[in-house]
């Protein structure tokens, strides 16, 4: 799946995007805070995803964020209007060329369009930068997942192996693909 590398992928995110009331401004570690607070007994919701543990500390969270807003790291805070954090989404990381999209958004948040109004804004700001291909994993069940990214036109690209020690080891996520024009 060798793809492009688009040169604006790699410079620095100072990007703000917005959309009405919904807005993403650039992650930065003392975020962290935010993450611990929305993730507090949410087991299930972190269970989603594949790095981070739980319980989640602070501490945690900012190594989790540092990791994955330097170069080639386009990852946000999603804020309502009144700036209050709802969670994180973005896109990078880039294997072969091809950068990873994901996301989580608080339990008291969920189920309301934010992660699709929020997709939409990071899957246009990565069109600006050049990008052409994303790919996304979910892990079985999560239809909520499956259902925003069919919604922001990734597609089934069927099972994909990963090895995930705070998920058990060894599992097989579901791969979605999203060509972008």
């Amino acid at each position: 799946m060798r793809a492009h590398m688009p040169a604006g992928l790699y410079a620095p995110n100072t990007a703000v995007l917005q959309d009405g009331d919904l807005t993403l401004r650039p992650l930065v570690p003392e975020d962290g805070r935010h993450f611990e607070a929305l993730l507090a007994g949410d087991e299930a919701g972190i269970a989603m995803t594949s790095h981070l543990p739980y319980p989640l500390s602070a501490q945690q969270a900012r190594e989790w964020i540092v990791l994955r807003t330097g170069p080639g790291g386009h990852v946000f805070a999603v804020l309502d209007a009144q700036g209050r954090f709802l969670g994180s989404m973005g896109f990078g990381g880039p294997k072969d060329g091809v950068p990873g999209f994901g996301y989580w958004i608080g339990k008291a948040f969920r189920n309301r369009g934010i992660a699709t109004r929020a997709g939409k804004l990071c899957v246009a700001h990565a069109r600006s930068l050049g990008v052409r291909r994303m790919v996304a994993e979910t892990f079985p069940g999560n239809e909520a997942s499956y259902k925003v990214l069919r919604k922001l036109g990734f597609k089934d690209a069927g099972p994909v192996d990963r090895f995930y020690p705070l998920r058990g080891g060894a599992r097989t996520l579901n791969l979605h693909i999203l060509e972008i024009v």
